[in-house]
Formats: structure tokens, C-alpha cells, sequence
């Protein structure tokens, strides 16, 4: 559960990029449609990395090491 988790957060971090990247070839206007999607991403990546530290630190995540 904990790992479906990160893959959901990490695919809604890859669409908010790409929505921002839309906003940035295709909006004409002077909103600030790319301003938001760049602080939703920052969040949102924060908010994996947190989740990654939280479960290393509980230890439903297991690291290793390359070439273990």
C-alpha cells in the first residue's frame, strides 16, 4: 500500500510537469497557470521525498545499495 502510494504521488508530480509545460507552449494569456503548476510540483515533490524518508525511516522501505 505504502509503495502504490509513492507511484500515485510520482505520476501526479510527472502530470502536473506536463501540465505546466502545456500552459508554457500553448496559453496566451497572463495568467499564472505555469507559476501554479511549478508550486504544485515543488509540493508534491517534497511531498515523495518526505513520504521516501518516512518509510526508510519505519522501514516499510529498504534500501540498497547499487551492485548488493
Amino acid at each position: 500500500m505504502f509503495k502504490i502510494l509513492i507511484v500515485i504521488l510520482f505520476l501526479a508530480v510527472v502530470g502536473v510537469l506536463f501540465s505546466g509545460l502545456y500552459f508554457l507552449m500553448k496559453d496566451p494569456s497572463d495568467k499564472k497557470r505555469v507559476v501554479n503548476a511549478l508550486a504544485w510540483r515543488v509540493g508534491l515533490a517534497v511531498g515523495l521525498i518526505a513520504l521516501v524518508a518516512i518509510g526508510i525511516a519505519t522501514g516499510l522501505l529498504e534500501p540498497h545499495g547499487i551492485g548488493a
